[in-house]
């Protein structure tokens, strides 16, 4: 992108935010469209997906067109790259699990989680799996089933630090881990981490849980599930490696 360029693209956005002229919205979203297939290349786990995750940046650029205020003296492109991403991100999110989790398991979850934390809260302590069945009028079976389906979903912040230990003051992160460098580019990163975490086996992706999110020593991940922490710490660095391998392929 030349600067001449740059210019030229703001000088649109002023104009239209200064005549609301309709016709202008074309001239912006043919101006910004190497932004937005950039982005949708960025996190698309297919290059199918791509044409529709354009689609759906185009429109988050015209929505953040309407929201954007010039006097805050950031350039537009800064502005509306974070709608874009957030955009992207829902579509890729409700998509996957539209496809890969039942609507019904989705409202049964849903409900659980309510019932949990209200019973929590009145109880002083989680209900268990008995109650909440009885609770909400559902077999043990299927309470079992919504829990496990919609723990899988549960959205990991991959750059949350996580100690080291429970005496230690160091923290680390699954980004830590990766070394994916640029701290400019860390929406795009955390995007690419997430499509690329697909690539994993359920065991694999297990492992990252425990390690990553719940912060579990690999000792403490080796007892849980009753194998070595040489083991662990091997099937720790297989996933990794292909993490690190998927989202080299994606840049």
């Amino acid at each position: 992108m030349t600067q001449a360029n740059t210019h030229e693209r703001e000088a649109l956005v002023r104009q239209y935010l200064e005549t609301k002229n309709e016709s202008l919205k074309e001239s912006i979203l043919v101006a910004y469209q190497n932004l937005v297939t950039f982005i949708a290349r960025k996190l698309a786990f297919n290059t199918d997906d791509v044409p529709d995750l354009i689609q759906t940046g185009n429109m988050g650029l015209l929505k953040a067109l309407e929201t954007y205020d010039i006097s805050r003296n950031i350039a537009f492109s800064t502005y509306a790259s974070s709608t874009i991403i957030g955009d992207i991100r829902h579509y890729i999110r409700d998509k996957a699990l539209i496809v890969k989790l039942p609507r019904k398991l989705q409202e049964q979850y849903s409900k659980i989680r309510h019932y949990i934390k209200e019973k929590t809260a009145e109880w002083d302590r989680a209900p268990t799996v008995p109650e909440i069945a009885k609770g909400l009028d559902l077999t043990e079976e299927a309470v079992l089933e919504s829990m496990e389906a919609g723990q899988s979903f549960r959205v990991v912040s991959l750059d949350k630090p996580i100690q080291t230990s429970k005496s230690s003051n160091d923290t680390f992160s699954l980004m830590d881990n990766l070394g994916t460098g640029d701290k400019n580019d860390d929406m795009l990163t955390r995007e690419m981490i997430n499509n690329a975490l697909t690539v994993l086996s359920e065991r694999e992706k297990k492992l990252i849980q425990l390690r990553f999110y719940e912060g579990l020593t690999q000792k403490e991940i080796a007892n849980r599930l009753a194998i070595s922490q040489m083991h662990v710490s091997r099937l720790l660095n297989d996933a990794l490696k292909k993490l690190r391998q998927k989202i080299t392929m994606s840049t």
